[in-house]
């Protein structure tokens, strides 16, 4: 996409972005000007739950801020999110990442607001090599994501899924049949948990990581057999 890319009032949808965030105080701020930038609709910030000032400096970008008192997980922060927004189509994205420009959320947004796609999910190319990576060897945890607000509402689960969130969604998309589609996002990647949290500190946190994951895929990759659906990479 390219600075003329259409904007949310040309694609004839309400188009807003929600950010979910955890102790991101650091990072957020830029994710949000990027999202402001790309001029499609409101941008929300969900606090999950945050111990350092993430929801004052996202609230210092510019973005509308949700503190949640207690942190819910990914999961329960989107839920929140998704609940307090009121346009036709969300854009999910990672308070963390490096490299986000306005035109990534637009490329995000479009296919769906347009009605080519019942989502969109974001693909790093270009960036950091161990980030980039890891997206292409699981593109189904990327959570740089567009579709539907009704639709993201619908996830069965999609509450209490925490960091298995990108599963539950993803088996969703493929059970009901959900028309898919991949959005490069070039030179963009993302923070590690080592590198913001300490090595041990985030070595936890990915390991709780791959907990809710592993809970995740273990139910819906049987719900999805059941169902006849198909996995979506």
């Amino acid at each position: 996409m390219t600075e003329s890319a259409p904007s949310s009032s040309t694609l004839g949808k309400r188009i807003d972005v929600l950010i979910p965030a955890f102790d991101e105080a650091p990072n957020v701020g830029a994710v949000v000007k990027a999202a402001l930038a790309a001029g499609l609709g409101r941008v929300l910030v969900v606090d999950d739950g945050s111990k350092d000032g993430t929801s004052q400096a996202a609230a210092d970008a510019g973005a509308e801020v949700i503190t949640l008192p207690v942190n819910r997980g990914k999961g329960g922060a989107l839920h929140a999110g998704a609940s307090a927004l009121d346009g036709d189509v969300v854009v999910m994205l990672d308070a963390d990442l490096v490299g986000l420009r306005p035109e990534h959320v637009k490329a995000l947004a479009e296919p769906v607001a347009v009605g080519r796609a019942d989502m969109t999910r974001g693909s790093f190319t270009g960036g950091r090599w161990a980030t980039t990576t890891a997206q292409h060897v699981t593109p189904q945890l990327n959570g740089q994501r567009a579709l539907a607000r009704t639709a993201l509402l619908s996830v069965d689960g999609l509450a209490e899924s925490r960091y298995g969130v990108e599963v539950v969604i993803t088996f969703h998309a493929s059970s009901q049949a959900w028309r898919c589609e991949n959005v490069a996002l070039g030179g963009v990647s993302h923070i590690m948990k080592e590198e913001k949290r300490g090595f041990w500190r985030g070595a936890r946190v990915r390991l709780r990581m791959y907990r809710d994951i592993a809970t995740a895929l273990l139910h819906r990759r049987r719900t999805g057999v059941e169902r006849g659906g198909r996995t979506w990479r």
